[in-house]
């Protein structure tokens, strides 16, 4: 099962990690490793902090920490129930056509 305090520890430290290249990678690929998970998948779109946090990765500067963002939002988009939240969710759309251009 997700660890959700991960989740909220990790949304958290997303804000300061924003700056800090090494911390917003390690935060990243590890939301991307517990997506990777279809049991976690649910729970990680349902809890407050994790979809926005991966959404604000999108527009990070290394190009690694966006990568492993879209591999998190891709393992989450796997499953069905989570694809209308994600897309209504605040931000992602635009960042996902930030992205593309």
């Amino acid at each position: 099962m997700l660890n959700l305090v991960f989740c909220m520890n990790g949304a958290e430290k997303m804000n300061s990690a924003m700056s800090e290249e090494p911390d917003a990678l390690s935060v990243v690929n590890q939301l991307r490793d517990l997506a990777a998970d279809p049991l976690n998948r649910r729970a990680i779109v349902q809890d407050q902090g994790c979809l926005p946090g991966l959404i604000l990765f999108l527009d990070h500067p290394n190009p690694q920490v966006v990568h492993s963002a879209l591999l998190a939002l891709r393992y989450l988009a796997e499953c069905r129930v989570n694809r209308e939240k994600m897309k209504s969710e605040l931000g992602m759309m635009l960042s996902l056509q930030n992205v593309i251009q």
